[in-house]
């Protein structure tokens, strides 16, 4: 299923089960450079590449929650959030590969489940997400919990 038709499918509703794949993204210098000066984290391995030469990845690697925040974020561009979103409840994510600079990172995502809670028209909705590289490598995995409005 192409992302187009993923689009089409869930913008109408919510529901259990549903599986989509995000569009890619490709990771730059950029995006490690603006996310360190954010988050103040300027660990070598993150922003010298002749410091990075020296690590098992031979390269500058991106933060590790930089490739989770932009596969949440590539979700959002998928539709199944938007206006819906009311908060986030949990992450619990995994980080089983480096991010390099260069790679194209895209979500391969699950409704795993949607339940009401106890307020009238919400639901909580629990999204699986494996984030994969150019060569479908699995990088991270997570699972996010986020209170969305009821369809």
């Amino acid at each position: 299923m192409k992302v187009s038709e993923n689009k089409a499918l869930i913008m109408n509703s919510l529901e259990q089960g549903v599986k989509l794949v995000t569009p890619g993204r490709t990771i730059g210098e950029g995006d490690v450079n603006l996310f360190a000066g954010l988050v103040g984290d300027f660990t070598p391995v993150h922003v010298d590449e002749v410091f990075a030469r020296t690590t098992p990845h031979g390269t500058r690697i991106a933060h590790g929650p930089l490739g989770m925040a932009t596969a949440i974020g590539m979700l959002t561009h998928t539709g199944i959030l938007g206006e819906r979103v009311i908060g986030l409840v949990n992450l619990n994510w995994d980080f089983s590969g480096p991010v390099k600079l260069g790679d194209t990172i895209r979500s391969r995502v699950t409704v795993e489940e949607l339940r009401p809670t106890s307020k009238p028209g919400r639901n909580l909705a629990t999204f699986v997400l494996e984030v994969v590289n150019q060569n479908e490598e699995v990088v991270q995995r997570g699972r996010m919990k986020v209170v969305v409005r009821a369809d």
